[in-house]
């Protein structure tokens, strides 16, 4: 991880983009969502304490400053890599263009302030990245009464029609995070309001990573600068199956209203340079892959008929985090999105009703997948029994990498897989430059052409001999 960048260099950087402290507010800023500094916040007193020992909340602005990625994802667009995505898209002819660059700071605004930054606030606050307002809300809307303890003793209601962002609850700290790592549209209502929020075929052909977000994977690596008390990080627990559950249907819930949201767009008339097909919806896999033969591929038995295959890591096993009772519902509405979007010329219009129809199905499933009886031992034994019987069948590296998630997350939560560890090319985790499940440093953002779905035979051989001795 990068040193974290110190006030002199901030002050350097802001002054070579000719970008002053106290400059006037950015022309994309919303003025009925204006942001003021968060220097109030991290007061002493508040949550910029330096005292080793301290709470974490009381810690929370140095944790953030010191650790946490979002505190830089500013000033990672003024890098050598981003200057080559930015001059890909502005100059046919591939010459660089710079960060002092009138063109340069054009495509910031247009396509990546909303996430990198917080887009409510002076060009010259920019260079704190994604700050504390930007997941919680303004500053002002938290200036006062939220230390008190007549605040405190609303719950959950204290957050109702107020401009605070709550993440206390797994389902809304999931939001927030699809919001910038899935993707928004139409961003024009309550707390959400500004800008799009989108990684196109166009932003990820000119070198923008795949948007691969797993909630409980990041949640599990990410700085902790709150206090968790009952709150346990590791997997191999019920809480840790909870967080995979509930990110899993809000994540989903975010990409089907961007798909439709996609659609609806180039539906318009007035959109007319909306590209459809939106290209990122499929497989990067199905196009990106080694053509050596033989190949697994050649007798996995897809469809030519269809443009692609759909892209579902973010519904692949999601029948197993909805309630029992759901999952022919949701199969079924799948299997008729997935026709949809398949289609060779898929109609827009239609896209956008399926999706927005299935969305509307997750957000009430989502009240109840917290059910005790959805989490017995019992119950998650025969998911992951019948999550066993999908391996044969993938057929690319996203529902690979899901299916590893989705029994891995089961297997340790009901603590069954023992102590033999994941397999070699999984790591840790899947989400690390390393082996052959993601693209080497040197290919920059290649699919993974080595991937085979006989990379998972012996996790899932060692899985299915454990599963022998439960009931």
């Amino acid at each position: 991880m990068a040193p974290p960048v110190h006030a002199f260099a901030l002050v350097a950087l802001l002054s070579s983009m000719r970008i002053a402290f106290g400059g006037d507010p950015d022309v994309n800023a919303h003025p009925d969502m204006q942001s003021p500094s968060i220097t109030g916040c991290m007061t002493t007193a508040c949550h910029g304490s330096n005292v080793p020992d301290a709470k974490n909340w009381q810690r929370a602005g140095k944790i953030w400053f010191d650790t946490d990625p979002h505190a830089r994802a500013y000033t990672s667009l003024l890098t050598d890599t981003s200057a080559k995505i930015v001059s890909r898209l502005v100059n046919k002819e591939l010459k660089r263009t710079t960060p002092i660059s009138d063109e340069y700071r054009q495509v910031l605004d247009a396509k990546c302030i909303s996430c990198h930054s917080n887009e409510n606030v002076s060009e010259s606050q920019r260079v704190l990245g994604a700050d504390c307002q930007v997941c919680h809300g303004s500053a002002d809307a938290w200036g006062s009464e939220h230390y008190s303890s007549e605040w405190k003793s609303l719950g959950k209601n204290r957050f109702e029609g107020t401009q605070r962002i709550n993440v206390e609850s797994i389902a809304g700290r999931a939001k927030v995070c699809a919001s910038c790592h899935v993707g928004e549209l139409d961003r024009k209502m309550g707390q959400n309001k500004g800008l799009d929020r989108e990684v196109d075929h166009r932003l990820m052909a000119a070198g923008h990573p795949p948007m691969y977000f797993e909630f409980e994977s990041f949640l599990r690596r990410y700085p902790i600068h709150w206090d968790t008390q009952d709150e346990s990080i590791e997997l191999g627990s019920k809480l840790g199956m909870e967080r995979w559950r509930v990110g899993k249907i809000t994540t989903a819930i975010a990409k089907l209203k961007l798909l439709a949201a996609r659609a609806e767009r180039s539906a318009s008339k007035s959109a007319q340079t909306a590209d459809w097909p939106e290209l990122t919806e499929y497989s990067c896999t199905d196009c990106h892959h080694s053509l050596v033969q033989p190949s697994w591929r050649s007798t996995s038995g897809s469809n030519k008929s269809t443009i692609a295959n759909w892209d579902d890591w973010t519904v692949s096993q999601l029948d197993c985090a909805v309630r029992n009772q759901s999952m022919d519902e949701l199969n079924s509405q799948l299997t008729r999105l997935k026709k949809s979007v398949e289609h060779t010329m898929p109609e827009p219009t239609q896209v956008a009703s399926i999706a927005t129809s299935l969305k509307e199905w997750l957000e009430m499933e989502l009240n109840h997948v917290s059910s005790p009886s959805e989490n017995s031992a019992e119950v998650m034994v025969l998911k992951l029994k019948s999550r066993m019987a999908g391996v044969d069948s993938l057929q690319n590296w996203e529902s690979a990498t899901q299916w590893y998630l989705a029994t891995r997350v089961l297997s340790e939560g009901i603590g069954i897989l023992g102590s033999k560890a994941p397999v070699s090319f999984v790591k840790e985790d899947p989400f690390v430059n390393t082996g052959t499940w993601l693209p080497k440093a040197s290919n920059e953002f290649d699919s993974p052409r080595n991937f085979a779905p006989n990379m998972l035979n012996d996790y899932s051989t060692d899985l299915k001999r454990q599963l022998q001795t439960r009931p």
